[in-house]
């Protein structure tokens, strides 16, 4: 899944382009077939399911929807199709009140506090992975990044970091797992639960220099945030700190150890480490894309978009724009110029992007310098059942 294929002839793939569907089979199996095809043939295109949207697949196109928040809303949800609208901040929230959130959330993420957590993020990262090796190898997803992503967000939320998997894994299960949706639901409504209690526990009980801490004290435009709006920041602070994280670190060790050649070249050069960290998130975003909600006519990439219709910003397919990158379905850990979508765009960009690379490193050199010749176990290599909200690993097994 990580390069273009033979395997769909033209006319396959041109149904399969009038039928988009992010999260079918077909899409999991052959994503970057599918959209490679709709950028040749059909850029901006309409999908019939989730009752009808619009699908952008050229960055200019994605770029100038995102951009436009007098027209395109991210209410009720950024995700098709829907969830039950729920209050999700700052996700769901427009401008003007967008950038109030924003002005109270961005120092949280800065690079000087990012820069603050990296021994402990390494030493978190070392433990983690000196048991895997103890045991002569294991699970990359299950047992290194997953652990890793959830003690270092409870850390920042000021949870107790030894209850990540009380929250780690009903998210994780929630989008990879192929339990019945209703079991899924369950448990991530009885994590939510146990997240707001926690929350009331710390409102009572400060826990100094924890984000909760920081939520109930700050000043947003002259008023402090509700219990409601605190839930609704922590709840996504957990949902993209715990598994696009984990996803992205999967991509990249199932390519790695698929490609050893491509893994050397890592380990004879460090000093590309971080050029191909963006190399990575450029072609294998974890998310998927966005969607936004159109508020009035607008007309966007030769397309009329009508008010209350949906446009689905194809990240995945912005990112191998070939009028962006050169040769865009090479990997390339040298490319110099390279913008990727991979973070989201305009004024929702994701807050925790600085604290995402600095996982992501973190997991990947301590990988290549203890484990440098990993081998994968096939067999307990696993991709996720539905690769349209978040594409990775259920797990990725291996052995030392």
């Amino acid at each position: 899944m990580f390069e273009l294929t033979d395997k769909l002839t033209e006319a396959e793939l041109e149904a399969l382009a009038k039928n988009f569907d992010h999260h079918s089979p077909e899409y999991r199996e052959h994503s970057i077939d599918i959209l490679d095809h709709m950028q040749r043939k059909c850029p901006f295109a309409h999908s019939p399911n989730y009752d009808g949207f619009w699908v952008a697949t050229k960055a200019k196109d994605c770029l100038e929807i995102a951009k436009n928040v007098e027209v395109f809303s991210n209410w009720p949800a950024e995700v098709i199709p829907a969830l039950e609208p729920t209050l999700m901040i700052p996700i769901n929230i427009d401008p003007p009140d967008l950038y109030d959130y924003r002005s109270i959330l961005n120092p949280l993420f800065s690079p000087a506090k990012v820069k603050g957590l990296a021994e402990f993020v390494r030493a978190t990262a070392e433990d983690l992975m000196s048991k895997i090796i103890a045991k002569g190898g294991g699970d990359l997803a299950e047992e290194y990044a997953l652990p890793l992503t959830g003690i270092v967000t409870l850390k920042l939320i000021g949870f107790d970091i030894t209850d990540w998997p009380l929250y780690t894994y009903p998210l994780h299960e929630l989008i990879y797992s192929g339990k019945p949706l209703e079991e899924r639901r369950a448990a991530s409504g009885a994590m939510v639960e146990r997240m707001r209690e926690e929350i009331r526990r710390m409102k009572a009980e400060p826990v100094p220099g924890s984000i909760v801490e920081y939520l109930y004290n700050v000043d947003m435009a002259g008023r402090k945030l509700r219990d409601d709006e605190v839930d609704s920041i922590i709840l996504i602070m957990l949902g993209g700190g715990l598994d696009t994280t984990q996803s992205l670190f999967g991509m990249v060790s199932v390519f790695l150890g698929r490609n050893p050649d491509r893994r050397q070249e890592l380990i004879d050069n460090p000093e590309l480490m971080d050029s191909a960290i963006e190399e990575f998130l450029r072609v294998f975003p974890p998310t998927q894309g966005n969607s936004r909600r159109a508020t009035k006519e607008v007309v966007v990439g030769g397309r009329t978009i009508k008010p209350d219709e949906h446009v689905f910003m194809s990240y995945a397919a912005a990112n191998r724009d070939p009028d962006e990158h050169r040769d865009p379905q090479k990997i390339d850990f040298r490319r110099e110029t390279n913008r990727h979508f991979s973070f989201g765009l305009g004024p929702h960009r994701c807050l925790g992007s600085h604290l995402a690379r600095l996982e992501v490193k973190t997991l990947l050199e301590v990988l290549l310098k203890q484990i440098p010749n990993y081998q994968l176990v096939e067999k307990g290599v696993e991709l996720a059942n539905d690769l349209g909200t978040i594409a990775g690993f259920k797990h990725v097994e291996i052995k030392v």
